[in-house]
């Protein structure tokens, strides 16, 4: 066994959709990996996979900071129970309080940034606090990982950490041949919006850029895929969907296990997000079924979009933007539209593919392990 690896995050969800190939990859690369999150989901697809769960609360919204400190108690227990070799810290709590947990531990760890939300938007006190804590938790990590420059420039810039500690990946990579499909554009032409039901991520924008357009184009399908988040104060409510849905804005599709049938009938992959996203996997996984993209210029949306190459890049948070863009891509040729779709899988197998993901996974915890054995 090369040695006992954590992955730590704030949903089982979210760690067994976007961290499932790099943790099988090292469980046959001889590694013992360990899941570390809130079970928030069938965990059984784990069952075979060789990685094992370990189950803690975090409480991902709250600010007690009483709840806090005993997150980085129970984690130090497991830390120092499991004996890990090193770990991967994943999403804001886990990143401040995990850090600070495997370094009472003095365990070899990586914190991986995997988009700053709306905390580091606005310079108030929620900013203030969260520059603090990372930067105290990131004082002892081995390096500090981000999906985007953007971000990564932001933290060296607030000297939360040094330059020499920073590494930017290509998002959290995607299995190209999963996401991948051989049929033609769908019609009549349809519009998806995959993710979920948030304002800052455009929801809103999207319906209200549906409403505007559905007159001049009233055979192009306007679709919502993606469950409702009621712990967040910006969640789009069951209310407002059914009211949407009822007025024929949009069509609303409710949660899937497998997103590829929805993204392989739809013609363009739409979010219209005005948030610090990471590298958004929606939009990932729809180039990779080379479907053509819309997005705004906002942090980490960009990264996966080359306008007018795989797809069209809209202003942030401008409803007549975003109609525009919807507009110009409903008339373009379906030979363009095909083109932009096979430019888009292209440029995802160059950046994105979880092959390359994978490979610094592995060059990480070859670099940092082999340093402690000499």
């Amino acid at each position: 066994m090369k040695g006992k690896i954590a992955f730590v995050g704030n949903s089982a969800r979210t760690m067994m959709n976007f961290r499932m190939g790099v943790m099988k990859a090292l469980t046959e690369d001889n590694y013992e990996v360990v899941m570390i999150a809130p079970q928030d989901c069938d965990i059984s697809p784990l069952q075979g996979s060789g990685i094992r769960f370990i189950a803690i609360k975090i409480d991902c919204k709250g600010m007690n900071p009483w709840r806090d400190i005993h997150l980085i108690l129970d984690l130090k227990n497991i830390y120092r129970s499991e004996h890990f070799d090193f770990i991967f810290h994943f999403t804001i709590k886990a990143v401040i309080y995990g850090s600070m947990a495997a370094a009472l531990c003095h365990i070899k760890h990586i914190s991986v940034v995997t988009g700053l939300g709306y905390t580091f938007i606005k310079r108030n006190w929620l900013f203030l606090i969260s520059r603090a804590l990372h930067r105290v938790a990131l004082r002892k990590a081995e390096a500090v990982w981000f999906l985007n420059q953007d971000d990564c420039d932001c933290f060296v810039s607030l000297k939360i950490v040094p330059s020499k500690k920073v590494h930017v990946i290509h998002g959290e990579g995607v299995d190209t041949s999963f996401f991948a499909t051989d049929k033609p554009l769908p019609e009549p032409f349809t519009f998806i919006y995959i993710g979920r039901m948030l304002r800052y991520k455009g929801v809103e924008l999207f319906v209200r850029a549906a409403e505007i357009l559905r007159k001049e184009y009233p055979r192009v399908r306007w679709q919502l895929l993606g469950p409702l988040d009621n712990d967040d104060l910006d969640c789009i409510t069951a209310g407002e969907i059914e009211e949407w849905v009822q007025h024929g804005f949009v069509e609303y599709l409710g949660v899937a296990k497998d997103v590829r049938p929805y993204i392989e009938q739809a013609s363009c992959a739409v979010l219209p997000s005005y948030f610090r996203e990471g590298v958004p996997r929606s939009l990932l996984e729809s180039a990779s079924m080379e479907r053509i993209i819309l997005t705004t210029n906002s942090v980490g949306c960009k990264e996966v979009v080359q306008n007018g190459v795989n797809g069209l890049v809209c202003e942030m948070n401008s409803l007549d933007s975003l109609a525009e863009a919807m507009r110009k891509i409903v008339e373009m040729p379906s030979s363009q539209l095909q083109q932009m779709g096979q430019n888009g899988r292209k440029y995802v197998l160059h950046l994105f593919d979880e092959k390359i993901i994978i490979a610094e996974y592995q060059k990480a915890l070859q670099k940092y392990l082999n340093k402690e054995t000499k």
